[in-house]
């Protein structure tokens, strides 16, 4: 049964993902336009990715001691001040300072948008819960990319794209107030114990730290889906540059490929998303390495279709197979994380996941340049291979940590702390 709030953290999650999808093709056309194709304006699209890979854990500590609403209506705040400063730069320092302020909230609102999931979505239903989660997130990035093209096209200044992401902030911020609060975690009442300070941090963090670790190594489900996750996330950016190069090298008689290409990957996510709870009579485990694998085939295939016809099918597949993978490890994740170690635990996977991003932004291109068929290859490598060596994981039940151990070793730690004080 659907949980209130569910519908508000939805708009919410669309909101900061149409603002985030708008800036990513606003941006590089103002950057573009008047600081030309220089390597100053490339890393200024990458700054914002710095924040992330620096201070992961500091928000998972946040995330755990505070109200995560408050946390993400914060950082919309910001995230829409700072979007909405970036027409009246005259140089590009100050273009770059901004976008690492939308990265630093980006931080805190990414995360915090996860840890609320709980809170809308029932026990027993984090399939259909995550899949409309995702299903709002995928109309976000499929309406972003035509408002700006939209905003070009009729001639208006490209400003108004950096207020439209403020105006979507706003309204995430709105949203924020009718998602309702999450019940206080064993985290929060480990650590109301013991002597605050730097030595009451170290040892909750210490603490909190193990207790991450060892519900990750408990749980063969999340052991998996949390190691293969960096190498897919990296084997879908080599691919999506990839299709870059396939563009110009394959596909120069089709105007706006790469864009077309994307189109079908997230109308295929949409659907995805929305029809992953439909097949309950599967077992996750099942489902989730066949959809894995099934994707991993499709980039392989693609140098070799037939034409372009073929392949924006392909590619309407592969979005139904992302789309599938992520609400199928979203709602395993709910279900087998301790809730007072959630925040922790997005908080130390996304900067990892961002710099696997990176890392297949810098490399994607040059080798698909020199091979597009062994850059396929690779891509269906590191998407297929670490999935067939786990795939034996998925298969496991719930039964790793749960927050009461995390309560009692944390209330452990802080006797050991007083006994060391006195």
């Amino acid at each position: 049964m659907r949980k209130q709030g569910l519908i508000p953290l939805m708009v919410s999650i669309f909101a900061v993902e149409l603002g985030t999808s708008i800036t990513a093709v606003a941006l590089p056309l103002l950057l573009v336009r008047d600081y030309g194709t220089t390597l100053a304006a490339g890393l200024t699209l990458a700054i914002r990715l710095i924040p992330n890979m620096a201070a992961g854990p500091i928000v998972g500590r946040l995330l755990a001691r505070r109200d995560p609403r408050h946390i993400a209506m914060f950082s919309s705040l910001l995230s829409a001040l700072f979007a909405a400063l970036i027409p009246v730069c005259g140089a590009l320092w100050q273009i770059q300072i901004l976008t690492f302020g939308i990265g630093l909230t980006a931080m805190f609102a990414g995360p915090a948008r996860f840890v609320l999931r709980p809170a809308v979505v029932s026990e027993g239903d984090e399939r259909r819960g995550n899949g409309l989660l995702m299903a709002a997130q995928r109309v976000s990035t499929l309406s972003g990319p035509p408002l700006v093209g939209v905003i070009v096209a009729i001639g208006w200044p490209l400003w108004i794209a950096f207020l439209l992401e403020a105006a979507s902030a706003l309204v995430a911020v709105v949203m924020m107030l009718r998602v309702p609060p999450l019940p206080s975690a064993a985290d929060e009442e480990a650590e109301s114990t013991g002597a605050e300070g730097h030595g009451a941090f170290k040892a909750a963090y210490v603490t909190t730290t193990r207790a991450l670790l060892r519900a990750i190594s408990d749980d063969a489900f999340i052991r998996g889906a949390t190691l293969t996750s960096f190498s897919y996330v990296l084997a879908v950016t080599l691919g999506r540059m990839m299709l870059v190069v396939m563009g110009a090298q394959h596909y120069s008689d089709v105007s706006g490929f790469y864009g077309w290409m994307l189109a079908a990957m997230g109308a295929g996510g949409l659907c995805g998303s929305l029809l992953t709870a439909r097949f309950k009579q599967i077992s996750t485990g099942t489902l989730y390495v066949a959809v894995m694998l099934i994707e991993a085939v499709g980039w392989l295939s693609l140098p070799w279709l037939p034409n372009f016809s073929v392949a924006m099918a392909v590619m309407f597949t592969i979005g139904i197979m992302e789309s599938a993978g992520y609400v199928l490890y979203y709602a395993e994740v709910q279900i087998r994380i301790p809730r007072s170690l959630m925040g922790y635990y997005y908080a130390a996977c996304i900067p990892v996941i961002d710099a696997c991003v990176f890392l297949g932004s810098a490399f994607g291109a040059s080798l698909a340049g020199a091979s597009v068929s062994t850059a396929a290859m690779v891509v269906a490598g590191a998407m297929g291979i670490p999935m067939l060596l786990t795939s034996r994981w998925y298969f496991t039940p719930p039964g790793g940590v749960s927050d009461t151990a995390v309560m009692r070793d944390g209330a452990k730690s802080a006797t050991r702390r007083d006994k060391h004080e006195a």
